[in-house]
């Protein structure tokens, strides 16, 4: 049942509870397999990088049993966590139902982590296993393991993605242990949310939270049994290990995940696999239009472009539709709600496919003020988000609290606007806000206006301390230098459309942006370099 406020900026849904897919992420591979055996579960093909596969529903389902009984006569026990530590290999994902047939808990860790943020991350959890890939970012892990190992007093089962795996599956093949009993309200995947801003929080996310999510996304995009979906978010990622990869298995859908994206690879897969949809990030698509090979491409068989993790420019949105010759619709969402929460309706026209969309079925949401009151319809606000998606907390605050508020709302730290309808349209970071002599500037509409500039590529905008004005604009652009010669000519297009307040007093031009792994500005570092470039404070 759906309550739209008609005044105020508040969505409340109240999901059914034959909506809510009280089942464990065991449960859905092999029911999956029940239905579609021979389907294409997981493809890896077209990508130099990694071995290709074509494992049907049939095989992920008993292999991750085998696999999961493997865990088990290792010594591993229900409840034990074990980290996954690694790029997107297709052991990842067999680890993954693995892990949750055995009743385990999974921390899934960054590639890109180093010997501190390791240790840090499996002693928050007392991980008492590790599943790594035997190369990441060109080390050998085990090596790096072996360092690290005395500082985690927890880690006792060590094993690789390739020779360590086969052996589990082999011995998982010959146990007679029996698989435990699993509740979907259990907490199986832990997930740390950095990014952007602030130090790693351990988000804790259900089975339920984490499939219900999932399979609403897929179910609101259209996806259907045997359709190809190739994707580009990390798998330790919400968007890869969860929203993509539950979502595929909800509707019995192929999935395609990229190993590690590189623009004229991922071409090659939606080529010449016949890709009807891509979901990724923003620079994932720039990339791709920038590619040589682009012109020459064949993507008709490809329909329907999602983006998420970050929320683009309308004018990207347009490029992006019209140079891929496919619908484009934005998604939002974060860790702590188990991926999706908002997106459009395929039938929606451009403009709302643009922005955050509307709420998924079971989820409510509130925008409100620094008071913690509604704002009325078409203002900003922070927004607030209850539903089936809400992870159980953080399980590593200093002060023991969860994350969530004691009235069961969760506090997302994003700028909203709801309008009376109840789409959302995300306006920036309540923290991004620039606060320039009290005038309130949101990064995200000056981002707007400076991508309709043709020679702009990418921008970032936020601010920068000053001692008059509190704080200045300040805007980092990757531009195309045979259409923009230098950042006073950008400036000076800017005073035609843009209010005199809101143009960037700094402009400067980069090549590349410090990016997270799942495609968004890392705008804190940007803004230490240039706070050190100007001497603000």
């Amino acid at each position: 049942m759906t309550k739209i406020n008609k005044v105020y900026s508040e969505w409340l849904d109240v999901i059914n509870d034959s909506d809510i897919a009280s089942i464990t992420l065991g449960e859905l591979i092999d029911s999956t397999a029940r239905k579609y055996p021979d389907n294409e579960a997981l493809v890896y093909s077209n990508q130099p990088d990694v071995e290709d596969i074509r494992w049907t529903y049939k095989y992920l389902s008993e292999a991750s049993t085998d696999l999961a009984k493997g865990f088990l006569d290792d010594g591993l026990l229900p409840g034990d966590t074990v980290g996954v530590w690694g790029p997107n290999h297709p052991e990842w994902i067999l680890t993954e139902y693995a892990l949750a047939k055995a009743g385990l808990k999974m921390v899934t860790l960054n590639p890109l982590y180093k010997e501190q943020e390791l240790i840090f991350a499996l002693n928050t959890v007392n991980a008492k296993g590790l599943i790594h890939a035997d190369a990441i970012g060109g080390l050998k892990a085990d090596e790096l393991i072996e360092i690290i190992k005395p500082e985690i007093t927890s880690l006792k089962n060590i094993h690789s993605f390739d020779t360590g795996l086969k052996k589990l599956i082999s011995s998982g093949k010959q146990s007679l242990a029996n698989l435990p009993s699993v509740n979907s309200k259990d907490i199986f995947m832990i997930q740390y949310t950095s990014g952007t801003t602030g130090t790693p929080k351990a988000a804790q996310m259900t089975h339920e939270a984490l499939i219900t999510s999932s399979q609403n996304s897929h179910i609101r995009w259209k996806v259907t049994n045997n359709q190809k979906v190739c994707h580009g978010f990390p798998l330790f990622h919400i968007g890869g290990s969860a929203c993509m990869t539950l979502g595929a298995a909800s509707m019995g859908a192929v999935s395609l995940p990229l190993y590690i994206f590189k623009p004229s690879v991922t071409l090659d897969i939606i080529e010449n696999e016949g890709c009807s949809m891509f979901i990724g990030a923003p620079v994932h698509l720039t990339a791709m239009m920038q590619d040589p090979s682009f012109k020459d491409r064949d993507l008709s068989a490809l329909k329907c472009l999602v983006v998420g993790g970050s929320n683009p420019p309308v004018e990207l949105i347009k490029q992006f539709s019209l140079q891929f010759n496919a619908d484009v619709i934005n998604g939002y969402g974060m860790t702590e709600t188990c991926g999706l929460s908002c997106t459009a309706l395929p039938t929606d026209p451009p403009e709302l496919k643009a922005i955050a969309g509307l709420p998924l079925p079971g989820v409510s949401l509130r925008v409100v003020d620094k008071n913690y009151e509604l704002v009325k319809h078409d203002l900003p606000g922070e927004l607030l988000y209850k539903g089936p998606g809400l992870m159980e907390g953080y399980g590593n605050l200093p002060d023991g609290t969860s994350g969530i508020n004691e009235d069961g709302w969760f506090p997302t730290g994003d700028l909203a606007i709801m309008n009376s309808n109840g789409y959302i349209n995300i306006v920036g970071r309540s923290k991004e806000m620039i606060i320039r002599g009290g005038e309130n500037l949101y990064p995200i509409e000056i981002e707007n206006y400076m991508i309709e500039h043709p020679g702009v590529l990418e921008v970032a905008v936020f601010g920068l301390p000053d001692k008059k004005y509190d704080e200045e604009c300040c805007a980092v652009v990757k531009v195309d230098p045979s259409l923009i010669a230098s950042p006073e000519e950008l400036r000076d297009w800017c005073k035609d459309r843009i209010s005199r307040w809101k143009i960037p007093r700094y402009i400067f031009f980069i090549d590349s942006f410090p990016m997270t792994p799942s495609g968004k500005i890392q705008k804190y570092k940007l803004q230490e370099k240039y706070i050190k470039e100007t001497n603000s404070d």
